[in-house]
């Protein structure tokens, strides 16, 4: 009698995905893992501990090398900018560093290792760029912010306050733009996801989420949301639910997606990657 078990799988609206946990040789450790990002055929993935950057394939059959980050304290966030730019968030350093496709640092919005209440950094979460190029930062577990830089990374405005009314946050947690230009901010111990224009002007929010975690978006606009139930949520670009599964660790910290529409976790407790593979019935 076969002790093996059946392939997992989990739908999101029509789409039905084939449930797959990489493993990728004793040598690679997830151990500490915070977020993940799909950079072309790579899948670059931020630990919380040496070294910091696991670099794998996206099939899944192996990895490719390890990479330290010496200027990092903590690892929180990693999101790619363009196809060639990474942004990687210190929460615990109170920066932002942007890595080339070679994840060399090429630049880094900080705050001299001086952490206040109310202005750029105090335990940062996340980075997001708008479709002008300004870049928006997610202020995160000291502050209730989110700071907006230009292009040359010069400082223009932030926006957000303590509290729970439209507009204020409690853990800015992750942070992206959707389909129709519009600011997505994971607001975790609000059970929200709130919605801004590009100026941090309050358009709506989508509930019915216990902590959300992460943001990603399929190549249709389809807004992925984890959270701490654990599941994965899918909305449509008017904030619809469209399909709904879980995860299958004690939460899913980072989502991404793959340009085939593989979606990829970065699971924690226990801590591994998961990809969610679209089938084709």
């Amino acid at each position: 009698m076969s002790t093996a078990r059946p392939c997992a799988h989990v739908a999101l609206g029509a789409q039905r995905y084939q449930v797959q946990h990489l493993a990728v040789g004793a040598d690679a450790s997830f151990a500490g893992i915070s977020d993940l990002a799909v950079l072309a055929d790579r899948i670059v993935v931020l630990r919380r501990q040496l070294p910091e950057l696991q670099l794998l394939n996206t099939d899944g059959t192996g990895k490719i090398n390890s990479q330290p980050l010496p200027q990092f304290t903590c690892g929180h966030g990693l999101r790619v900018l363009e196809p060639d730019l990474l942004a990687a968030t210190d929460m615990d350093g109170h920066k932002v560093v942007f890595l080339n496709a070679e994840l060399v640092e090429i630049a880094r919005l900080h705050c001299n290792e001086r952490p206040a209440l109310g202005r750029p950094f105090n335990h940062p979460t996340d980075c997001a760029r708008g479709p002008d190029g300004r870049l928006y930062v997610s202020d995160g577990y000291g502050n209730s912010a989110v700071h907006v830089f230009a292009r040359d990374l010069r400082h223009l405005f932030s926006f957000g306050e303590p509290g729970t009314g439209p507009g204020q946050f409690s853990t800015p947690h992750s942070i992206l733009f959707d389909s129709k230009g519009q600011l997505c901010v994971a607001d975790r111990e609000n059970n929200r996801v709130q919605r801004f224009d590009a100026e941090g002007r309050f358009l709506d929010q989508i509930e019915d989420l216990y902590k959300p975690m992460a943001l990603a978006l399929r190549p249709d606009g389809v807004l992925l949301v984890t959270d701490q139930t654990p599941r994965l949520s899918a909305y449509d670009p008017q904030g619809n639910l469209m399909g709904r599964c879980r995860t299958f660790a004690t939460f899913a910290h980072g989502v991404d997606v793959a340009k085939n529409g593989s979606i990829f976790l970065a699971e924690m407790m226990p801590d591994r990657v998961t990809c969610l593979r679209p089938t084709a019935d």
